[in-house]
């Protein structure tokens, strides 16, 4: 048997492990560009999504800023419509004491007495 000396041998080596290395190089470049792209797009996305956000805040603002007269005018006709519902309650509340009166002497001149309360006619009937 004839012994192989490495000097034989780099030509093999080199047929096989050259395109290995030159294939893992090739590998990492291509994953360092494309991540330096997606890098590069994530900081474009941030910087629009940044811009959108101050905008739909300017205009949030505007809108409110706009809207603030409509709120005011809102209030305002609530608070105008409790004073009207607490002022009718009141007159309502006057007007059903005269009424009472009223009834009691329009009873009494007609000498109609009002029913007894309901307890009474329970015992009524039971002891009859």
């Amino acid at each position: 048997m004839e012994t192989v000396t490495l000097a034989d041998l780099a030509p093999i080596l080199a047929a096989v492990i050259g395109p290995m290395l030159l294939f893992a190089v090739a590998i990492m470049r291509y994953q360092h560009v494309d991540s330096t792209k997606t890098r590069d797009l994530i900081d474009e996305a941030r910087r629009e999504n940044r811009e959108l956000i101050k905008e739909a805040r300017k205009e949030s603002r505007e809108l409110i800023a706009g809207n603030r007269e409509l709120i005011d005018r809102n209030r305002e006709l609530i608070d105008r419509n409790r004073e009207l519902i607490d002022g009718n309650h009141k007159e309502l509340g006057g007007s059903l004491g005269d009424v009472r009166e009223r009834l009691a002497r329009i009873e009494g001149y007609l000498r109609i007495w009002p029913p007894p309360p309901h307890g009474a006619n329970d015992g009524d009937a039971e002891a009859a």
